[in-house]
């Protein structure tokens, strides 16, 4: 009703949409202190238009998306780059790194030219997906077309797991995470997911009228669980994790007017994203029979 109130009146909504939500996004990362770790991704890859196999028009790219993706990213290379530290002080060797679901093998391209060969041995790019998994390859990557847990059957054993965005389109996390926990070589997880204060079954797919759902729905586009950062952890607890330290990046600022922006990101966005960063620990996970 309101986009049609605002057309009415002659007012570019696509337009609006854009500028309102660019200028939350930029007082964001300024707030956040991200901008100077933005401008370095920037120059490790210029166009990260196929972050996604959905594709945006140029203007909405330009005006919007790149934004908010380089912000995104800035604050989960930036857990990279701890979670790396934390792995390599512990093993006190060069760290080889497993993103699962990786579509396009950016965050491994950043942290290759950020984190020093000393610290980091490898990155490899793990996805069931054929078509992501060329993209990757051709681009240069490390592209590995397997599960997660299968890993070491093909003589990879990373020593840290990475995901991002991932887990939230999964339709049995309990069971991946659970599968990771007791069968993969890696004792360190690192997993970002959509920040919400309170959980909930499906995202804004699923809660479409049936009549307004498309005809086939991609994983990419599909939030199965979408939880509160309490019960990820609480997940995670009980699939045989335990956190090191967990962080959230917003996507409006929290110190100024700004904040404003707090109720419509809710509605048709996300607030911000989580990141927790997991130690292998099967000690509840043991007591459940039901595996």
């Amino acid at each position: 009703m309101i986009k049609s109130v605002l057309n009415g009146f002659g007012v570019d909504v696509k337009s609006l949409h854009n500028n309102v939500f660019s200028w939350s996004i930029k007082s964001a990362i300024k707030e956040q202190k991200l901008g100077e770790r933005c401008g370095e991704l920037r120059e490790i890859i210029p166009d990260i238009s196929s972050q996604y196999t959905n594709e945006f028009s140029k203007e909405d790219y330009e005006n919007y998306y790149e934004l908010k993706m380089r912000g995104m990213h800035a604050f989960q290379v930036n857990a990279c780059i701890d979670a790396v530290n934390y792995v390599f002080n512990k093993l006190n060797k060069p760290v080889t790194v497993a993103d699962i679901g990786d579509s396009s093998g950016h965050h491994l391209r950043y942290i290759k030219h950020i984190i020093s060969e000393k610290k980091l041995k490898k990155g490899i790019s793990v996805n069931l997906d054929p078509i992501a998994i060329e993209k990757i390859n051709s681009g240069g990557g490390d592209g590995v077309l397997c599960r997660a847990e299968e890993l070491n059957t093909i003589n990879i054993s990373p020593d840290l797991f990475m995901s991002f965005e991932m887990l939230e389109h999964l339709t049995d996390p309990v069971r991946f995470l659970h599968d990771i926990a007791e069968t993969g070589s890696a004792d360190h997880f690192l997993i970002s997911v959509p920040y919400q204060k309170s959980s909930h079954f499906g995202g804004s797919h699923l809660r479409l009228n049936e009549n307004d759902l498309p005809e086939k729905m991609t994983p990419e586009d599909v939030h199965i669980y979408e939880f509160s950062t309490d019960d990820w952890l609480l997940l995670a607890k009980f699939s045989g994790w335990k956190p090191i330290f967990t962080k959230v990046y917003w996507q409006y600022p929290r110190n100024n007017v700004g904040r404003i922006m707090q109720p419509l990101l809710k509605k048709i966005d996300f607030e911000g994203f989580f990141v927790m960063f997991l130690e292998r620990d099967l000690s509840l996970s043991k007591r459940y029979t039901g595996w």
